[in-house]
């Protein structure tokens, strides 16, 4: 595990996410947030399309979603 700098703690983890990780997260809440029946595959697809994205997994996208949301929810406590 990397050694943090006392100033870094403060930052949120999902800050230091990479930008597609970043994007996709905003992406999934903001389509939740516009059409709340909308699955968050569904949001993920759009995601995909819109970004022109074609080599990332479903999967593995969903738990980064996953993953994100949980620490979001976390940090929000």
């Amino acid at each position: 595990m990397p050694k943090f700098k006392a100033c870094t703690k403060l930052v949120p983890k999902i800050y230091k996410r990479n930008y597609e990780n970043i994007m996709l997260f905003s992406w999934v809440n903001a389509q939740k947030k516009i059409v709340p029946a909308v699955t968050i595959e569904q949001a993920i697809w759009s995601y995909f399309k819109f970004a022109g994205i074609e080599d990332w997994d479903m999967e593995s996208a969903r738990v980064t979603y996953q993953q994100m949301q949980k620490e979001f929810l976390k940090d929000c406590e």
